[in-house]
């Protein structure tokens, strides 16, 4: 709205209540139109995570290659084991693996990102050898 007449023609502004705030309400507007963009807050907060799936192969192959490897792996333990793929490991961990391996990509090392993503001791021994191997076939 360009001025208080044209925000009282606003459906939420019909109420008496509202009329009585007109002023208060198109001057909080006409203060936050002055704010410059710069000054904004950001509209969302960025990621810190990999990009969705989807973009992976556009973006990352081999990161696309070592997490389709890495699911298939996890889907035959998920079988294997009648336990749903997500209680074996996180989907959000192994992405983050896969989309970023430690270095150098071993055991040792995918064994601390999946300890520090707060992957449980029980689920590192039943997935540590098919994530390295999974990263290790890029």
């Amino acid at each position: 709205p360009t001025d208080e007449a044209a925000l009282l023609e606003l459906p939420v502004f019909r109420g008496r209540a509202n009329r009585k705030l007109v002023s208060t309400w198109f001057g909080a507007l006409t203060r936050g139109r002055a704010v410059p963009e710069a000054d904004l807050p950001l509209h969302s907060k960025p990621g810190d995570g990999p990009p969705p799936v989807n973009r992976w192969a556009d973006r990352d192959p081999a990161a696309a290659a070592r997490l389709q490897a890495a699911r298939a792996a996890l889907a035959e333990v998920s079988e294997k084991h009648s336990v749903p793929v997500e209680n074996i490991v996180s989907p959000d961990l192994v992405r983050r693996i896969m989309w970023s391996p430690p270095a150098p990509a071993d055991a040792a090392t995918i064994g601390a990102a999946l300890r520090a993503g707060g992957a449980r001791e029980w689920q590192i021994e039943l997935t540590l050898d098919l994530l390295t191997e999974a990263v290790a076939g890029t």
